[in-house]
C-alpha cells in the first residue's frame, strides 16, 4: 500500500476515535488507571447505610491520611500528588458525599456541616480512629469541621487553598459572584476552559482525551453540582466570620496552611486570618500557583506537607 495513503487511512481512524465519546471514555480510563497504578493507589468502596461510597486507598504501615477533595472535584485530584509521599503512609482520597461515584441525592442536603457528617460516615465504616486529614478548598472546610466535632480523632490538619474564612481581600471568584457570574456554572466547554483558568495559574498536563472527558463529565453534572453550590452558600452559620474565627479557634492540633498566591477564587490573603487565630500554625505561601497546588505543583507541594507531618 501507498505510503501516503497508509498515513492518510491512519489520520482518519484517528480522527474518527477523538470524535467517539465512549472511546474516549476508554482512553480516559485507561490513562487515569496508569496514573492511580504509579501512586500506588487502588480503587475501593464501603457500605455507607446501604450506599457504596468510593475513595482510593494506598496501603501502608504508618500512620493514615485523609485527604478531601474541593466542590464538584474527586479522589482523583490526590493521584500525582500521593505519589511523592513517603510509602509509610496509609494514604485515603475519599469521594465526598454526591461527589464523584457516589450517589446524588436531590433531596439530601450538601451543606458543609452535612457534607462532615457523611465524611465522618464513610470514615467509621473503613474503620479508621486516629489520622491525619487534610482538604482542598471545600475539603479543607469539612476538614475543619470535622476535626473541631472529633478533635481526639486528629493527629494534624492540613488545609490547602481552603474555603471557610473571610478574607480581607476577596477573591475574583466572590467579586464575580456579587455581579451575578459564578465559574463553578459550567454548561459549555468554554465555560470549562475558564474555569480551569481560575482553577490554575499554570494549567498542569493533562492527556488526550481525558481533558475532553472531564469537560463533559462537569458539563452533564452541572445542574447537581449548582444543587450542591446553593446548599453550601445556604449554611449561614459558615459565612458569619465570628462563627468561623471561632471554630478555627478551637483546632488546637498541628494545623498547616499552604496557599497558592495567584489563587483567584480564594484569595491569600485568607492566611492572615489563620495566623490569627491558630496557635499551632506552620504557613506556606507557594509563589506562581493558583487554587489547587496539589495538582499544579504536587512534588513540592507534597514535600513541604511531608516536612510537616512527619514532626507528629
Amino acid at each position: 500500500m501507498n505510503r501516503r495513503l497508509l498515513i492518510l487511512i491512519l489520520i482518519l481512524f484517528l480522527s474518527l476515535l477523538v470524535g467517539c465519546s465512549s472511546i474516549q471514555k476508554d482512553i480516559s480510563n485507561l490513562f487515569i488507571n496508569i496514573e492511580k497504578s504509579r501512586s500506588d493507589l487502588t480503587y475501593q468502596t464501603v457500605s455507607v447505610e446501604g450506599k457504596d461510597a468510593a475513595y482510593l486507598e494506598r496501603k501502608g504501615t504508618g500512620e493514615s491520611i485523609v485527604f478531601l477533595h474541593g466542590f464538584s472535584a474527586d479522589k482523583n485530584n490526590w493521584i500525582r500528588f500521593v505519589r511523592y509521599l513517603p510509602k509509610k503512609y496509609h494514604v485515603l482520597a475519599i469521594d465526598m458525599p454526591g461527589h464523584g461515584d457516589n450517589i446524588q441525592n436531590d433531596v439530601q442536603k450538601y451543606d458543609p456541616t452535612s457534607l462532615s457528617l457523611g465524611v465522618g460516615k464513610i470514615i467509621d465504616a473503613i474503620g479508621l480512629d486516629r489520622f491525619h486529614i487534610a482538604g482542598n478548598s471545600l475539603g479543607g472546610l469539612v476538614s475543619k469541621i470535622y476535626a473541631f466535632r472529633h478533635p481526639d480523632k486528629i493527629i494534624t490538619i492540613g488545609l490547602f487553598d481552603s474555603a471557610g474564612v473571610i478574607s480581607s481581600e476577596p477573591g475574583e471568584f466572590f467579586k464575580g459572584l456579587e455581579k451575578g457570574y459564578n465559574p463553578f456554572d459550567v454548561k459549555t466547554r468554554e465555560d470549562y476552559e475558564v474555569l480551569k483558568a481560575y482553577a490554575f495559574h499554570n494549567q498542569p498536563f493533562i492527556p488526550w482525551p481525558v481533558d475532553a472527558v472531564m469537560a463533559r463529565e462537569r458539563i452533564k453534572r452541572n445542574d447537581f453540582n449548582q444543587k450542591i453550590f446553593n446548599d453550601v452558600i445556604q449554611q449561614k452559620a459558615l459565612l458569619n466570620p465570628d462563627f468561623q474565627n471561632e471554630m478555627v479557634s478551637h483546632l488546637t492540633m498541628p494545623v498547616i496552611v499552604i496557599w497558592g498566591d495567584k489563587d483567584r477564587i480564594l484569595h491569600v490573603s485568607s492566611v492572615e486570618v489563620y495566623r490569627q487565630y491558630i496557635q499551632n500554625l506552620e504557613v506556606v505561601i507557594l509563589k506562581d500557583c493558583g487554587h489547587m497546588p496539589m495538582i499544579e505543583r504536587p512534588e513540592e507541594t507534597a514535600k513541604y506537607y511531608t516536612n510537616f507531618i512527619s514532626k507528629y
